[in-house]
Parts: structure tokens; sequence; C-alpha cells
């Protein structure tokens, strides 16, 4: 699978596709086994409680002092009167604030597609089939779902209680699904909206029409022309069958009739502030109504979207600076030379989009861009101008809305028990999430990203390691080069004449976590890793976005040193 970039320009290289897909294994996200079997667990409390609290609700309304009661799956009490029953565990600390769970509009949770079956000798690429044009607007998430309640626990840990999962790497690659991120549940179980409007995206066909964005462009008019042509064939049959054929069902065109009835919205990816005119353009053309997803440069065109009224789920997962280092700006160092200097009014520029956003009028909320994490974007998002007011409610209420769920967010008696515990005010850096409520179930937090554990509880995870890889049915092989510092480590992967260095690696007692920056064609992508090492074999996945899962192993060659 290859990346378009955000201006329709040609996609990655497939080696660097290939190099993508293999760095995201590094590391292994194998959460250890959960103990459930019976007459082992400690069963749960009958409830829980929080005595003395600050409850924020999505709209920035405060209360203070008040106790909150967790009963089964429910909130039992909240208010200042409120006593501990004597069958509740009290969860204790000092100063914390209870906030509704983060809802990610554009969220992750592993899905799977079947892939189809092609013999590129008989293709004709002015008609190819329409799985390699990307035209499948009826496939949906739900159906390929590959995640459990236990795979979100990382997520949960994080603040997200909720997500919609869209399909994307097409140019309509399908409808997503909103989950729920219930504990001990299976794929379908976390599903609390099977079918939302369909994905749109500037993406042309590996190799065959449409490959450009003008043909892109141009394919989707045809197609929505298509779908009207149908529609006004079945309306003559419904009106008078005399002489008319029974019209066949297209399950595809059907969802375009859907959409240019106004009954979906259409959730288009589109980035640049020409691509996001573009999608516009098209909505108003064929009457459907758009929510850009993504809306880097959105604040260029606020006032347009103010007008038509058009959401924007903004992306918030920034790549990592590379020329620029905002340290040294901190520092008073020599002057930025052009290549930095650039960087750093881009990055800066969608640091300050949400709150330029805000302060146009738009309805906007912040999104993950598919990582699955969230909340350190959003504080850099407060750091460059947006409201800690506006901030929550981007994370909470406002995508909530977007995608039709507005209770999820409610903190009062009778509702469901699904919200966070902190140690301070969400957007401070040094805040922590402590709990996680999912409908009366409680998580143990984390901050954002994975931290290291005890340095003298970290497994050895030093040295040489060979590598293999399974991504979309083909295996590579890799060598991975580690250097640990107790409950930290520093490395890279070595494939194909690249070496890609690891950042922020951590070890928390067996499991890992690092990430890779990869650049190409003023592209810049990060791959998120996370994992388990069992001795001198390690296994697990590692997630970019569009580019998909991959599956590694890897064995140990040579053992290491520290640093």
């Amino acid at each position: 699978m290859t990346k378009s970039n955000e201006a329709g320009h040609p996609p990655l290289s497939l080696t660097l596709a290939t190099t993508l897909a293999t760095t995201l294994a590094i590391a292994a996200a194998v959460t250890p086994a959960t103990l459930c079997a019976q007459y082992v667990s400690v069963p749960p409390p009958a409830a829980y409680a929080l005595q003395d609290v600050t409850v924020v609700h999505a709209d920035g309304r405060r209360q203070e002092g008040v106790t909150l009661v967790v009963r089964g799956r429910l909130i039992e009490a909240l208010g200042r009167d409120v006593q501990v029953p004597a069958d509740a565990r009290l969860l204790e600390g000092d100063s914390l604030v209870v906030y509704p769970g983060l809802v990610d509009g554009d969220g992750r949770s592993a899905h799977e597609f079947p892939r189809a079956e092609v013999d590129p000798r008989t293709i004709e690429i002015w008609n190819a089939p329409r799985s390699l044009q990307g035209f499948m607007p009826s496939r949906r998430v739900v159906s390929h779902l590959t995640s459990d309640g236990d795979a979100l626990a990382p997520q949960r840990r994080a603040g997200l209680v909720a997500a919609a999962v869209h399909p994307t790497g097409a140019m309509m690659p399908g409808r997503g699904a909103l989950l729920l991120y219930r504990q001990a549940a299976t794929p379908q179980q976390l599903v609390i909206e099977p079918v939302l409007g369909p994905r749109f995206e500037f993406r042309g066909g590996p190799g065959v029409y449409p490959s450009t964005l003008f043909g892109v462009t141009a394919f989707m008019r045809q197609a929505f022309e298509d779908a009207r042509h149908r529609s006004l064939i079945s309306e003559a049959h419904a009106r008078d069958p005399r002489g008319l054929t029974i019209p066949d069902h297209d399950a595809d065109y059907a969802v375009l009739q859907q959409v240019q009835a106004g009954d979906l919205p259409v959730f288009f990816r589109a980035n640049g502030a020409t691509d996001i005119l573009r999608a516009l353009g098209l909505a108003a053309e064929y009457g459907f109504r758009p929510i850009v997803v993504g809306g880097h440069e959105a604040w260029k065109v606020a006032d347009l979207l103010r007008q038509r009224n058009v959401p924007v789920l903004v992306d918030v997962d920034f790549p990592e600076p590379v020329r620029w280092h905002p340290a040294d700006d901190e520092d008073g160092q020599e002057p930025l030379d052009a290549a930095a200097e650039r960087e750093k009014l881009d990055l800066e520029a969608r640091y300050a989009n949400a709150a330029r956003l805000a302060e146009a009028g738009i309805a906007f909320a912040l999104t993950s861009g598919g990582s699955g994490e969230l909340l350190r974007g959003a504080r850099k998002a407060v750091e460059y101008g947006l409201s800690a007011d506006a901030a929550l409610a981007a994370l909470t209420s406002s995508p909530a809305t977007i995608l039709g769920v507005p209770h999820l967010v409610r903190i009062e008696a009778g509702m469901p028990a699904t919200f966070i515990v902190t140690s301070g005010p969400l957007f401070h850096d040094e805040t922590e999430i402590l709990h996680t409520f999912v409908e009366g179930l409680r998580e143990e937090g984390s901050p954002p990203g994975v931290a290291p554990g005890e340095a003298e509880e970290a497994v050895d995870f030093a040295g040489e390691w060979d590598m293999r890889l399974v991504i979309g049915g083909q295996t590579m092989t890799a060598i991975l080069n580690i250097e640990q510092d107790g409950a930290t480590f520093v490395g890279s992967m070595s494939m194909m004449g690249e070496r890609l260095p690891l950042r922020d690696g951590v070890i928390d007692v067996d499991q890992i976590s690092t990430s890779v920056v990869v650049q190409q064609a003023g592209q810049t992508m990060t791959i998120r890793i996370s994992g388990r090492v069992d001795g001198d074999r390690a296994s697990g996945q590692a997630e970019a976005g569009p580019l998909g899962v991959a599956q590694w192993t890897a064995t140990r060659r040579s053992p290491g040193g520290g640093r």
C-alpha cells in the first residue's frame, strides 16, 4: 500500500512504503494475558467512590468538592452531600479531577479487509476492478474488525473511551464504525454504531485509472452522475414498469445515492487548503454533506467552512520536528537555516490550526488521525492558543455530537459510568490519567505515550536481532540493533540498505515501545511500535495509520551492552 501526499501528488515509492511497513515491526504489541480464571482473579468491588473531587463537564462547567459513586455500569450518585457507601472502594488521591472520556473522531482499531486476488496480466488499466480503482464505498469496517477490548487497553489507559474507525488507503475505501472501548469485549461487542458515512480521499489507484488527482476528481464526478442516472431509472420504473426491465441493485452506487439524498455525511479526508476547496466544490455540486477529516490547513479556508457549516475533524497527530529543534529557540541559539525555518513555520501553523478554527466559529473536533494517540497533540494545540475549555469540548462533546452520540460524554447520576480521572488539569504536561471508566469497568491509567518502568525490572532487550516481518501477505527480513540503558533504549532498524533510527524507546517490565520517523518527498510519518520480549525472542505488531499493521517475530543474534 502506498501513501499519497496531501495535494494529490504521486504516491510514495513502493520501496519506501515497504520500508515503512517494515519499520512498523520493531517491537511487539502483545499485552500480557489477563488472568481471568474463576477462583484466581480478585472480583471487582461492589462499587467505586471518588470523594471531594472536581468534576469538569464537557461544556466547561465545574462541580467542586463532590462525591461520585459508581455501581455496576452506572453513576449511582453525584453531589456534595453524597455519602460513600460502606461496600464501595474509595479511589484516593490529591486534587483528583473527573472529566468525560475522550472520543476520537478518526481513531484506531485493527481491521483487515480480504485481499482481492487479481491477475495483473488480465487488467485493463482504464477499466480495472473496483478494488484496484479504490471504488468501494459500500465496504464496511464493522464486518472485518479484529481488535478486541483487551487490545484497546493502551488507548483506554490514555483516556480514550470511544472512537470512529474509518477505512483508508483508497479513493472511496468504505464505511467506518463507531466503537465504545469496552473491556473484555469481542470485536463485535465494541460496536455502538455499525455503519457511518463513507470515507472519501483524493487517492489514486496503484497503476490503474484513476491514478492522478485529475483522474480521481473526474472519477468521483462520473460516479455521482452514474448514481443519479440509476436513481432516475429506478424512479421511472416505480412510476410505471411497463416497457422497463427491473433495475439491478449496485451496493456501491446505492451508497452514493444515499449521500446525494442527504441521508449520509461524507468523511472527506483533505489536508491542504486546495484539497479542502476541491472537496467543498464536489459537495456543493452534488449536494452531499461533507465532514473534513485531517484539515491541516483548514484555517486558511475558515470563512468558507463557516458559511457552509462544515465541521472539521482536526488531526493533531503532529510529526516530530526534524530540522527545527524547539529547544534551541528557547536557548537563544543561532538563527535557523532556510529549511529549518520553513519546517518551523509549517509546524507552528498546524499547532495553531485548532485555535484559529475556534476563533472563526468553526465546529471541529480533535482527532488522532488514526494513530490512537490524542492527548499529546491536544496539549500542543492548547500551547498554541486553543483554550482549555475549547480543547475539552473538541475531545468530548464535539466529536460525540458529530458522530451522533452526545449522551456518551454526560457525567450525571443515572448515566453510564464512562469518564476519566486525572491527577490535575487535563492539559498540563505533568498531569496523569489515573483511572479510565467505561460503563463502570475501571482501568488503571497512564500518562500519554508509554512510560518506562522500574529500571531493575526491565527485560534485557539489548543486542542484535534477526527480524521476520509479515504485512499484506508478504514476508520480509531486517536487522534490529538495540542499546539499552535501564528502562530506556536507542537503536535502529536496517532493511533494504536503509537505516532508520528509533525514538522514545522505553521498557516497562517486558513491554517495549518506540517510534520511527520516516521522510520522503517532504512527507513525514511517525510509526508507533510496541511489544513484548521473552528471553531471546520477541514478537508483536506496530501501526502507521493508512499503511496498516505489520506482524513480526525476532530472535536475538548476539547480546548487546548498556550505554
